[in-house]
């Protein structure tokens, strides 16, 4: 089902055969898990890869389901509070979200193996589990030497396969509408750059040369810029587990995944000329919603082995994540043009969604090695390693050419290794928690999005078959972040902090 935001006035619906301006970090955040499960997993880092008896363990090592030797149902929910700090040009801005959201469900069928037999019991699970929330606010404010009205200019210039968009293109004809002409650009060949001309065009920010060219109508002066960004949704995963346990010395697992991606992502970019204004663009607002959606599946495989009666050593495998994708696109330009300090309001509103062409995303495979220690009744730790090599991201598709945007990754993304650390001290039916992560940025350039640290804690009790879990995180990551996605040089430098609080039920039988 496809979803509309309906603005004021009609909506019409169009589809789009040529490729959009895709953001390079979507596909590694889909590519990217949240530390987002059991609250017990949560609190100790999720470090789980060679302990297993955890349904959101499963997920990273398939194996964790031959661990239990009871039925197991656990389910949970989690409270996230996000914080960003933005810095650009000397001034900051800071935003806040919080959001409840329901982490996991999840259920392990034990069958026993025959008395005689090294197999001890086939497991069965079944788990949906929250990878990762979107939702998220940003606010980057700051005085610019350079107008967002590049963004425009750039397309312009450039968009026809490195040549201006042809005049014809942005103009509109005897009788057409702003929205009839974007409709007809959705099946001209680089339409997405032709429609971000028209838009420039149409809204006084761009003139059009005699040489066939475009150059800026946008006043001289310094401009006060202020973009926010609202994204939510989610990226849910369904998995159907197997488990064996041999002997009790070696458990075997495997994993057949759905994924499910719905995000939206609606920016809103204004700038203001600093300076009084005669001639010229001296007000933009530009709008852009896009909402993605679509399926995906994996597999994983895995084993658990003791080495001794304490020592276990876990080996597991995650395959890509072939997705299929959808976008619909919706954009609005606001502008106030001055000629002889006459100011005239302009609203490019084509009150259209574009529904663009299907698209796949392979995501990177990723590989892990963990090691726990038990000590009896007493306690756990545990580490695990994992490492994904996201240059290895590729998009694809039936319509459009990803050559430029694949490239990209496979210049400037690296891989990327992950260190968990976990432990668990048991006093009676209480069980304290506490748990380290660290995530080494996927791309060469750490500036552009840096390191994941994390730190976690928690605390359980046992009421004999059943269990209640509490867990808290705290993650930080830096990350860097434009004013609008094209045409400027000037970054925002970001530091994002989440908190999340979770809580889990979970009973065996």
């Amino acid at each position: 089902m496809k979803k509309y935001i309906i603005f004021a006035g009609a909506l019409f619906i169009a589809p789009q055969i040529w490729s959009q301006e895709l953001e390079p970090t979507d596909a590694i955040q889909f590519g990217s898990n949240q530390l987002n499960g059991s609250a017990r997993y949560n609190a100790m880092g999720g470090a789980f890869g060679a302990i297993g008896g955890d349904v959101s363990a499963i997920q990273d090592n398939a194996a964790g389901s031959a661990v239990f030797n009871y039925n197991n149902i656990s389910f949970g929910a989690n409270i996230s509070g996000r914080k960003n700090n933005a810095s650009f040009l000397n001034y900051n801005a800071t935003e806040k979200n919080t959001a409840l959201d329901f982490s996991h469900f999840g259920a392990v069928f034990v069958i026993d193996g025959k008395e005689d037999s090294k197999i001890k019991n086939y497991n069965f699970g079944l788990i949906i589990n929250n990878q990762a929330t979107y939702d998220n606010n940003y606010r980057i404010q700051g005085i610019n030497n350079q107008s967002i009205g590049n963004y425009f200019l750039r397309h312009a210039n450039f968009g026809d396969n490195g040549s201006p968009i042809p005049l014809d293109l942005v103009q509109t004809r005897q009788g057409e509408t702003i929205g009839d002409l974007y409709n007809y650009l959705n099946s001209v060949p680089n339409g997405f750059p032709a429609q971000q001309a028209m838009l420039g065009y149409q809204g006084y920010i761009l003139n059009n040369e005699p040489n066939g060219s475009y150059s800026l109508n946008v006043a001289p002066g310094k401009y006060y810029q202020e973009t926010l960004m609202s994204t939510s949704g989610f990226n849910s995963k369904l998995t159907g587990n197997f488990g064996l346990n041999i002997d009790n010395k070696y458990y075997l697992g495997a994993n057949l995944n759905v994924s499910f991606i719905d995000f939206n992502k609606s920016i809103s970019t204004f700038e203001e000329n600093t300076a009084s204004v005669t001639n010229g663009v001296g007000t933009i607002l530009f709008d852009n919603n896009i909402y993605t959606y679509g399926s995906g599946f994996s597999f994983n495989i895995g084993g658990i082995a003791k080495i001794t009666e304490n020592a276990r050593v876990g080996l597991s495998y995650e395959s890509p994540t072939w997705y299929g994708l959808n976008d619909e696109s919706q954009q609005r330009l606001q502008t106030y043009n001055y000629e002889n300090g006459v100011r005239s309001m302009y609203d490019v509103n084509p009150n259209l969604v574009t529904l663009f062409d299907r698209y796949r995303i392979k995501t990177p495979s990723v590989f892990g090695a963990s090691f726990a220690y038990i000590f009896g009744k007493s306690g756990i730790i545990s580490v695990d390693y994992k490492i994904k090599d996201f240059s290895t991201t590729k998009y694809s598709s039936d319509t459009s050419n990803f050559n430029d945007l694949n490239n990209y990754y496979s210049n400037n993304l690296k891989s990327s290794s992950e260190v968990r650390i976990g432990g668990e001290y048991r006093i009676s039916q209480v069980s304290l928690r506490a748990g380290y992560r660290y995530v080494q940025s996927p791309y060469k350039q750490t500036n552009i999005i840096g390191d994941v640290n994390s730190v976690s804690g928690g605390i359980g009790y046992s009421f004999g078959s059943a269990r209640l879990d509490f867990g808290y995180s705290f993650t930080h990551q830096p990350i860097s972040m434009n004013v609008i996605s094209s045409g400027l040089n000037d970054y925002a430098s970001v530091k994002t902090k989440h908190n999340n609080f979770s809580l889990t039920y979970s009973f065996s039988f």
